[in-house]
């Protein structure tokens, strides 16, 4: 900080005679001094009333999600009565066997015309059902020659392999159904035979078996968890729904004849075995 105009002419009236520019230099330079000790100590950081405290990581503590059953509480089974704890299990089980029935259709459904499907996922009681009721049948012996036919039928007229089929499920848990949307471009090997390249789209509804994995006697029941209904909700042919006799829609009339006996002429599908 330097000395203002009225603070040099103080000095000076106190400091008269010869010695005056020695004597102002000297007091010059003591508040010279004493300034810069003063603006040192305006520059120092002031203490603070309230000390800062290091800011401390934050306290939430982690949530705990425990799902029936699950693995994140390692007393959450032991704190369930054996009623609930049997009703876990029967649930995780069930959403075990949704999950491998959606796996099987998923690789099933494009390799119709190529091979036979996984039927592990089926009830042995299975029932195929049509919304128009013309196609009824059950028992999962049925159920396989029901598609073997079709797909048989099918192989002989269109290609294999630059046919397409495509689909789409989704399941609905307080159905306990699995609903499969799909679509198929059936090409014909020989064109004169059919005429023209087939365009098939339906829907499939899979409903599970909710019964107990075990009787009363702790027997294992095979068939709980399986699908044990297949609905058709819609099958369309070139845009139009299919009639009976079906084999017909698909020009294969001059192939098969009746040597398919009611499946073709017939207007239902019934198999009771």
């Amino acid at each position: 900080m330097r000395p203002t105009l009225s603070l040099l002419v103080a000095i000076a009236a106190a400091f008269p005679g010869q010695n005056n520019n020695k004597n102002m230099a000297s007091a010059l330079s003591t508040i010279s001094k004493k300034s810069s000790t003063t603006s040192r100590i305006r520059n120092s950081p002031s203490p603070l009333l309230f000390p800062l405290q290091p800011l401390e990581s934050s306290t939430v503590e982690k949530e705990q999600i425990s799902l029936p059953g699950g693995s994140s509480d390692n007393n959450t089974n032991n704190n369930l009565s054996p009623f609930l704890q049997e009703m876990v299990d029967e649930q995780r089980e069930l959403q075990m066997n949704v999950g491998k029935a959606m796996d099987t259709l998923r690789k099933d459904y494009p390799y119709f015309l190529k091979r036979a499907p996984d039927y592990s996922i089926y009830h042995e009681n299975i029932s195929l059902k049509a919304s128009d009721n013309q196609i009824q049948l059950s028992k999962l012996t049925s159920y396989k020659k029901a598609l073997g036919l079709v797909r048989s039928a099918l192989s002989l007229v269109y290609d294999a392999d630059r046919s397409i089929i495509q689909s789409r499920m989704v399941y609905d848990p307080t159905r306990t159904e699995l609903r499969v949307s799909y679509n198929a471009m059936l090409v014909p090997k020989i064109m004169g035979v059919t005429g023209r390249t087939v365009h098939v789209d339906g829907i499939s509804v899979y409903s599970f078996d909710l019964s107990a994995s075990r009787d009363r006697e702790g027997k294992k029941n095979d068939g709980a968890g399986k699908i044990r209904e297949h609905r058709i909700e819609k099958l369309l042919v070139n845009g139009a729904a299919l009639q009976p006799p079906y084999f017909n829609n698909f020009g294969l009339e001059a192939l098969v004849g009746q040597r398919s006996g009611a499946l073709v002429g017939a207007g239902a599908w019934s198999f009771e075995q």
